[in-house]
C-alpha cells in the first residue's frame, strides 16, 4: 500500500470544481465539510481531491498553508480507510474552523468525515 498523494489525485479542473459546488452531495464532521459527486477522473485513480481553507476563517497565509498541509497529510495517510466507490468521485474537503488546531484534533474530525462517507457509499472493491 502506497501512502502517496500524487498530482493525478489532485482536483485541478475548474469546470469539475464548479460543477461539484453546484451539484455535489455534502457531508459535515467538524471541523470539515466535504462535497463529493461522481465524475470522470484519470485512469488508475479512484477519486480526485481539492483541499480548501478559506481566507475568511484563517487570515494569515502561513496558517492556511499549514492547515492545508495537515489536511493533505491526513488524506494521504488515511485514504486506505475510504471505501472504493463504484464509479470515480471528485471531492472537495473544506476546513470550517477559524483558527489553527493541532493534528490530533484534525485527525479525529477527518476520521469522522471518512466514517460518514463510508456509510453513504458502501464498498465496491
Amino acid at each position: 500500500m502506497q501512502f502517496t498523494f500524487s498530482k493525478s489525485e489532485k482536483l485541478t479542473s475548474r469546470t469539475l470544481f464548479d460543477e461539484l459546488f453546484r451539484e455535489g452531495t455534502s457531508l459535515k464532521a467538524f471541523p470539515f465539510t466535504m462535497k463529493y459527486m461522481e465524475a470522470p477522473v484519470p485512469d488508475g485513480v479512484d477519486r480526485q481531491v481539492a483541499i480548501v481553507v478559506p481566507k475568511r476563517g484563517i487570515k494569515r497565509a502561513v496558517d492556511r498553508n499549514r492547515t492545508k498541509r495537515q489536511i493533505r497529510e491526513l488524506y494521504r495517510l488515511n485514504k486506505h480507510k475510504i471505501n472504493r466507490p463504484e464509479k470515480s468521485h471528485i471531492w472537495s474537503i473544506r476546513y470550517l474552523g477559524n483558527r489553527t488546531n493541532d493534528y490530533s484534533f484534525l485527525e479525529k474530525g477527518f476520521l469522522a468525515l471518512i466514517e460518514a462517507y463510508n456509510q453513504d457509499n458502501p464498498n465496491h472493491a
